[in-house]
Parts: C-alpha cells; structure tokens; sequence
C-alpha cells in the first residue's frame, strides 16, 4: 500500500509538503504542487484522511457499500426501486459483526455511471474493509478496489468474481427451483418476468430456465422469457401489459423479486385475471413484501441474512490473512410456500 512518505521521498520533499498540497494549500510553490500532484497520479496513492495521527492505522469500520442501478432516490413510488435485498443483506452483516468492535459505514453507490470512481469510504479511507452488496457494478471497480488495498468481499446475487472473495445466491438454481414446482402442480403455460438484461443474473436465470425445461421435457416458448427495462414495479407492470396484450394468457409467472412480481400482479387486478385461481405467481428472493401481498405470495428464499452473515466472516477471515486463497460461497435456496399457487 502507498504512503504518504512514500510519495514523499519519490518527490523528493517532505511528509509536510505532501500534506500541505493535499490540503490546497497556498504556501507551496506552484512547481512543487505540479510535481507531487504527478507522483501521487503515477503512484495510485489514495489519501488515508482518518488514519492520521492513529498509530495503530485502523478504523474499526467497515464499509457496506450498496450498489445502485442509478442514484439513489428518496422517493416511496411505484416507479423507486425497493431496496430490500441489500437491505437484508446489511442486517445479515451487521448480526455477522455483533461479537466484534467493528461498526459499518453504509453508502449508495452508482458504480455503471462513473465506472473509474472509488465509494467515498474507499477513495477516503475511511473503513478497514467492505462489502460490495449487490448489482449492477461496472468490471472497473474490482480491479480499482484492487489497487486500494483494502480487503473486500463481494456479496449479493450472483456477485461474483474470480479474483476476488464472494458470497452469493445462484439466481439460475432458484429460478429452477420455481419452475420445477410449477411444473408438478400442473402449470403448463409459464411465463418468466426477469430482470434488465444489463444485470448478470438475467443470463444466469435464462440458462437455468433453458436447461430445466430441456430435462423436464415441457414446452417452452423463448418469447415468454421476458426482460423489464428497470428493476421494480412500473416497469413490470408495463411489461406485463405489452405481453398480455398480444393475447398470451399464461398460467403461471415466474418473477425475478417481489417488485416485480407486484407490478405484474397489479396489471392482472385491472383486468380481472386472479391470482392463483386463473394464474400463479413466485417471485424469486422472498422478502416482507411477499407476506404483506394478497394473496401473500409463494417465493424463493435466497437466505439474505445469511448471505451476509457469510459475507462478514470472510472479510474478518482476509483482514487477518490477507494472502488466502479467495474463497466463492453459495448459498442455496429454498421455497416459501404461502398462497399464490394453485394446484391444477
């Protein structure tokens, strides 16, 4: 990792000048300032504002980071992501942490607008490590993250990379999952409402689809595989609409979340079409929302908590053997059953 001597001596002036330059300060020469600014850049060195004046240089923080598709908005509509997955994840870490003197920094972060930004908890230094919770994420912050130095653990569903630590849900396995059982209690026409196609875990969903359907030998139309252009309800609802107005009436929908799930079901109330008794419905990744659904929804848990709990015993296991092997942990998931599926 970089120090502030570091640039210092490759700069050939003091730890003071340094800092004085990274403060703005009007007392450097402006030679000088040009000078250490050009090695700070070709060195990679990220300022570490709270480790000053600590000697044993840790925060006793870690940094929860939540990816967003976009900004996050403080808005409570129809058309507002839910949030619910990382937020589960969160408290599956914070329960993971509660014997420890760690606390967490959360921060929203937008990693597909500025693929080349740092999270503010990284860029500053704030934390000893993070968790980088959910997707979409840009393929440039792993390897940002990389060059930081700061031990991290990639968590969420299908959050994984090769080179790095992950604890994860299979979105392909759970949409099996759901398929499988649909297919045994006598649906015939099933349709599946993913999410973007810009997420991973679409592809991951489609390929487990495709090869369950394969082995079980039932009838599959692609076109009944389709994608929301943002992942919450407006954008379900309105995709639901598109397809059940080209006359397709499916007897049961697989959903990607309860979002989702929810946007197609409130669709299928204006036209009278009722869940489960003329269509079933199972969302993927079981939350509140499903319970609180009429009728209360049948759904894949993805065991969100403990994903997180997982997530918090990796990272305390690298910050204290930074040289391990990574280690990839999935989680499996199992039904929810409650009252969105009739039995045909």
């Amino acid at each position: 990792m970089v120090t502030i001597r570091d640039v210092a001596e490759r700069a050939g002036v003091s730890r003071s000048t340094v800092s004085l330059v990274l403060n703005k300060s009007p007392l450097v020469k402006e030679e000088t300032r040009e000078l250490v600014l050009a090695v700070i850049k070709e060195m990679n060195y990220v300022p570490n504002n709270n480790a000053r004046g600590l000697s044993n240089k840790t925060m006793n923080s870690l940094g929860v980071i939540i990816m967003n598709e976009s900004q996050p908005s403080n808005s409570y509509n129809f058309d507002n992501h839910s949030g619910l997955c990382a937020y589960n994840i969160s408290n599956g870490i914070m329960s993971g942490l509660a014997d420890t003197d760690y606390g967490i920094i959360t921060e929203a972060f937008c990693s597909v607008a500025e693929p080349d930004r740092l999270p503010k908890v990284i860029g500053n230094r704030r934390v000893d490590g993070a968790f980088i919770v959910g997707s979409p994420y840009a393929p440039e912050l792993v390897a940002n993250m990389k060059k930081t130095g700061i031990p991290f653990v990639l968590v969420g569903v299908n959050s994984y990379e090769q080179d790095a630590d992950s604890v994860l849900a299979d979105p392909g396995e759970g949409s099996a999952l759901a398929i499988r059982y649909l297919v045994e209690t006598g649906h015939k026409r099933i349709c599946f409402l993913n999410c973007p196609t810009r997420f991973r875990s679409y592809y991951v969903r489609k390929h487990g689809v495709e090869q369950l359907v394969k082995e079980l030998g039932v009838e599959y139309n692609p076109e009944w595989f389709l994608s929301c252009e943002h992942n919450q309800g407006a954008s379900a609802y309105k995709t639901m609409t598109a397809f059940l107005d080209t006359g397709a009436r499916p007897d049961a929908i697989v959903a990607a979340n309860a979002p989702l799930a929810l946007g197609a079901m409130r669709r299928l109330h204006e036209l009278g079409i009722r869940v489960p008794e003329d269509v079933s419905i199972i969302p993927y990744e079981d939350s509140v929302l499903c319970g609180y659904a009429v009728p209360a929804l049948t759904a894949i848990n993805i065991q969100k908590e403990k994903l997180g709990q997982l997530a918090a015993k990796l990272l305390l296991e690298r910050m204290k053997d930074p040289d391990r092997p990574y280690q990839k942990i999935v989680v499996p998931p199992y039904m929810t059953f409650r009252d969105s599926v009739l039995v045909r």
